[in-house]
């Protein structure tokens, strides 16, 4: 079992730390059948600097981004460095929160608004289908639109796209957690919002790997917390007081170390075992705890600092990125890496 744990962590760290091949023909630009969909990680992540140009006129961008909860942080961290990087070239980056989530009922007003409050590019979260129509309204008065953390399936004339592969890290999932608890038992699921294409992906990409490649592994429940570590905590403890032999509890969203705590507290760890994902440092003290098995990261530093610096040099230069889809860094960190990606403060 042991060595077989730090077989599948070298495995999955070096199929993630591998640049996503371009999806795309080289020809292919925005516009163009295919564009939409294509896919890559590149060098640049996190780093990518502003071309060495001053636009004609002050330039204004808005992120268009969430803080409820510890997840958002150094996302906008990440905007906030950019913001101060190009208010060297004499263009304003401005961090708003519409609401508490991802989805068209908070984020499409903004949107809007942005239009009417004259915004030279916009970047959003794009939690489901309904920002459609308020994006290429953008894009069709003119104002570029790129994309971050949760985009939806529905093409739309976004630019582009900065964060992770949901499905693929649902996948991710379901391997650590088939190994945390040796293939076989009962698994629970706390997924952030059904209604968010983002967690469906990490949830579904779970499932399906579960369901196709772990027969001895049940899912016996699957709920919703909202991203919120205190509904997590009540969830968690109800999947153990209806299942006494429960063996793991995936988190595909927000509040994981709500349902770490809950296990903690039942005195359960080492019995029931979380998956999870990115790197607060609530969630990173129960991995060093021994009480979450995985989280799996998404860059989001780079989410908040990428789209601002790449729109400006779309509208200072017309430069593109490599691809549309630009794929984050999914780091997977156990207890016996965790000091290569997080320091206790």
């Amino acid at each position: 079992m042991k060595y077989m744990k730090f077989l599948l962590i070298a495995i999955l760290m070096l199929v993630l730390s591998v640049p996503v091949a371009m999806a795309q023909d080289d020809d292919v630009m925005p516009g163009d059948p295919g564009w939409f969909a294509s896919q890559c990680q590149p060098e640049d992540e996190g780093v990518v600097a502003p071309v060495d140009m001053m636009p004609e006129e002050p330039l204004r961008i808005a992120v268009l981004g969430l803080e409820n909860n510890p997840f958002w942080i150094p996302v906008k961290e990440g905007a906030l460095t950019a913001a101060e990087i190009l208010a060297e070239y004499n263009t304003t980056v401005e961090w708003l929160v519409p609401g508490e989530t991802h989805l068209a009922d908070d984020f499409a007003g903004a949107i809007e608004a942005s239009i009417v409050q004259g915004y030279d590019a916009i970047a959003t979260i794009a939690g489901d289908a309904g920002v459609v129509p308020f994006i290429n309204q953008a894009v069709a008065e003119g104002i570029p639109v790129a994309t971050f953390n949760s985009e939806t399936d529905a093409e739309n004339d976004r630019l582009f796209f900065v964060g992770a592969d949901l499905y693929l890290q649902g996948q991710t999932a379901a391997h650590a957690m088939a190994d945390a608890i040796g293939g076989e038992g009962k698994v629970g699921v706390i997924t952030g919002f059904f209604s968010v294409e983002a967690h469906e992906l990490r949830r579904t990409g779970f499932v399906d790997t579960i369901e196709a490649e772990y027969p001895d592994i049940e899912i016996i429940g699957e709920v919703e917390n909202l991203d919120q570590g205190n509904t997590a905590y009540t969830q968690a403890q109800d999947f153990m007081t209806a299942n006494p032999d429960l063996s793991g509890i995936y988190v595909t969203a927000g509040g994981p170390f709500g349902a770490a705590a809950a296990i903690r507290d039942a005195d359960m760890a080492g019995e029931v075992w979380v998956i999870s994902f990115d790197f607060v440092d609530e969630t990173m003290e129960f991995v060093q705890d021994g009480v979450i098995y995985a989280t799996i990261g998404q860059n989001p530093f780079a989410q908040g600092h990428d789209p601002a610096i790449r729109l400006f040099n779309y509208l200072v230069a017309g430069e593109v990125p490599p691809c549309a889809r630009l794929v984050t860094e999914a780091a997977v960190v156990t207890a016996d890496n965790i000091s290569e990606y997080w320091t206790p403060r």
